[in-house]
């Protein structure tokens, strides 16, 4: 393999340069996108908490003996009830099916006026479908993950061999470049390719002075 870059085609250094800067623009891409599915989230169980309680189910039994909900929703795992005076919600775990019959048939009940314990009740029997594009996203991070940290590992060994390699280094430089790249890796790449190989083979610094 040629390690002169001063030999290369502009497409080559334009490739290479392509592959240097990509590990950093994958980490901020991986921060917005961590940073925004965070916001999203809290922000969701925020706005889930504010009119939000969680409560058992004899709490549960008692408030619809009491007349005291005006809506109910039954999921395979949850209950989820309105409260008649504040409109608050009430979300109750429930994963047994003699469970949730008990309270469907509690709050079917009539009371003393001739009225259902719930005037509403909404049952959900299944559960809902993950969306289809979340699994795909997260194979498709994660194999872009492990792409970039195969490509890492190949631009380092790639960067070591052109300050070895490089002619015009003294014994001094070679070692502070090589250093520099193991410890900061991702972050000097990008200085070195800009120097040595497209600026400096551009403005003839790196053609050897005639002796």
């Amino acid at each position: 393999m040629n390690w002169d870059p001063t030999t290369w085609k502009r497409s080559q250094k334009l490739l290479l340069g392509v592959a240097t800067i990509w590990p950093l623009i994958y980490i901020f891409l991986f921060m917005v996108i961590v940073v925004s599915l965070t916001t999203f989230f809290t922000l969701r169980d925020q706005r889930w908490s504010r009119n939000s309680e969680s409560i058992d189910l004899i709490q549960l039994q008692q408030k619809i003996r009491n007349n005291e909900l005006s809506r109910m929703t039954v999921t395979p795992n949850e209950i989820v009830a309105w409260d008649r005076a504040c409109q608050c919600e009430y979300h109750t775990s429930v994963s047994s099916g003699a469970s949730r019959a008990e309270i469907l048939r509690l709050a079917a009940e009539v009371d003393q006026n001739g009225k259902p314990h719930v005037p509403r009740v909404d049952e959900e029997t299944s559960t809902p479908a993950m969306p289809t594009l979340f699994p795909i996203g997260i194979v498709l991070l994660f194999a872009c993950h492990f792409f970039t940290i195969l490509m890492m590992m190949a631009l380092l060994v790639v960067y070591i061999l052109l300050a070895v390699k490089r002619e015009q280094f003294d014994q001094t430089t070679r070692i502070v470049w090589i250093i520099m790249l193991c410890l900061m890796s991702i972050y000097v790449m990008p200085v070195y390719w800009y120097l040595h190989i497209w600026r400096g083979s551009s403005t003839g610094a790196e053609t050897p002075s005639a002796t």
